[in-house]
């Protein structure tokens, strides 16, 4: 009852009130006309023309908030356009308009229907595109292609995930974070390819190349084994199929279905990676164009686990800038390691006295901060290490680290580092320098910058002499310049 007081109460009440005075004509018509003059049935006329009118823009307001605004609103899903409102609003009005001149003042409308058809015709060609849209937007919200939220495909240009629907545009989110208004008048005769309906799986496929020196049957072996290892949360079975013969080797179809299509970058870079291990492990080449070919061999190798870690300790910035014969040494004594999301790497307390670089992945450190006042997150992406007080100084760790996502974790451990100082003569001096830069911030002071990092890297250096002993034979330094002059040519 509230709710039909607060929208319809007042016109509610005038068009009873004006119905009954038109029932009773002695109480307000047979008055009127005696103060007036005016003729009984023409004040009669007037109280219908009244009565009619209020009638009329009652309807318009229950038209727009319960069936426009109210069913039509609930189906779509959302509140419908402006636009809607004022067309139906405006038939309604022009209709109870047409009645008042033609049944209560009987006059002949033919003319009055006449030009507002020429006009609205007139208005139509004006505003056509802005319609034809909004009738577009409509369909689209009865009919549901396609829904808010839905990843869908729009005219074969335009993929992303819906937004909203107005009556003029639909809003979609593309994967890189881009947002597109894509016109609905565009969608009007365009294909609609809902990637969400009718539920969220999505079949993918790759191609891979292989040589013509590797079996049919091993290497279809080896991409279903890639396929099932992958780690990616499949839909039925995958398939491998070889497709076709080219000059440069046999193109094989790796087939399966992912659960969830907004995940087909994550689940293809899976596979492709796993497929690559596997092809790796068993000594199988990818083709190599021969038309391209500058040389006799046909195949181009995959390159092995020694050089990946070569390359990772030239990025890592703990390393950068090392001679590349110390990089490779270093990379050699590194110990591969792979732990799963959510798995614990070290632990707060461990003794293990190595230092850790994150190959791939992402890893988590959680520890408080200088103060104890509140919990730091720490996050380690690829070339970035942990562990390096445990490594030279031979603490213990300070804080838990955590896979964020499945990881690849090279180890560089105590006995291998003492391996290396022995085998590289200035070592020491470069490592000391290298953290004493690390995260040094200048202060602008000119010398004093100078002798503060200096005092620095003389204290990794007494760090990691106390706890590996200086190497025989090697000459004591001081001075920032002569440690730099210490490394290797």
């Amino acid at each position: 009852m509230l709710y039909f007081w607060r929208n319809y109460g007042k016109l509610a009440v005038l068009c009873f009130v004006a119905g009954i005075f038109l029932n009773i004509d002695s109480m307000l018509t047979l008055p009127l006309a005696f103060v007036t003059g005016m003729l009984a049935s023409s004040i009669a006329q007037w109280e219908l023309a009244v009565f009619v009118f209020l009638l009329t823009l009652l309807t318009i307001r229950v038209v727009k908030r319960e069936i426009i605004q109210g069913v039509l609103a609930r189906r779509a899903g959302q509140e419908m356009p402006q636009l809607v409102n004022d067309l139906a609003g405006v038939f309604i009005f022009f209709t109870g308009v047409c009645v008042i001149l033609s049944w209560v003042f009987q006059k002949d409308i033919t003319a009055f229907v006449a030009a507002g058809g020429a006009s609205l015709m007139v208005l139509g060609l004006a505003l056509r595109d802005m319609v034809l849209a909004a009738f577009t937007g409509i369909v689209l919200n009865v009919e549901k292609p396609f829904k808010p939220g839905d990843m869908v495909r729009l005219a074969d240009k335009f993929q992303g995930r819906v937004e909203r629907i107005t009556w003029r545009v639909t809003v979609i989110q593309t994967g890189t974070f881009e947002t597109i208004y894509v016109p609905n008048l565009l969608l009007a005769n365009a294909i609609i390819v809902n990637l969400d309906m009718p539920d969220r799986r999505s079949k993918r496929s790759l191609e891979v190349a292989i040589d013509y020196d590797s079996s049919v049957e091993s290497v279809e072996r080896i991409l279903y084994a890639a396929v099932l290892g992958a780690g990616v949360s499949l839909v039925g079975s995958p398939s491998v199929h070889a497709r076709r013969m080219e000059r440069d080797g046999v193109v094989y179809d790796v087939g399966f279905t992912i659960d969830n299509v907004a995940d087909f970058k994550n689940a293809e870079h899976a596979m492709i990676k796993c497929i690559l291990q596997r092809m790796r492990d068993a000594g199988i080449n990818v083709t190599f164009p021969k038309r391209e070919m500058i040389q006799s061999e046909g195949r181009a190798p995959i390159a092995n686990r020694s050089l990946d870690s070569f390359y990772l300790i030239q990025q890592c910035r703990l390393f950068r800038g090392l001679p590349a014969d110390v990089c490779q040494r270093v990379a050699n004594e590194l110990k591969e390691h792979s732990f799963a999301k959510g798995a614990t790497i070290v632990r707060a307390g461990d003794q293990t006295h190595s230092m850790f670089i994150v190959g791939e992945g992402l890893a988590k450190r959680v520890h408080a901060n200088r103060d104890g006042s509140a919990l730091v997150v720490d996050r380690f992406i690829a070339t970035e290490s942990f562990g390096r007080r445990s490594l030279f100084c031979l603490d213990s760790h300070a804080a838990t680290v955590t896979a964020e996502t499945d990881v690849l974790i090279y180890e560089l451990t105590r006995d291998a580092f003492a391996r290396l100082i022995m085998e590289v003569p200035g070592l020491v001096p470069m490592m000391s320098t290298t953290l004493g830069e690390l995260n040094w911030k200048p202060g602008g002071n000119g010398d004093a910058d100078t002798l503060a990092l200096q005092r620095r890297v003389d204290l990794y250096r007494g760090q990691i002499e106390a706890s590996y002993g200086s190497r025989p034979g090697e000459i004591a330094v001081s001075g920032f310049a002569n440690v730099k002059a210490l490394a290797p040519a």
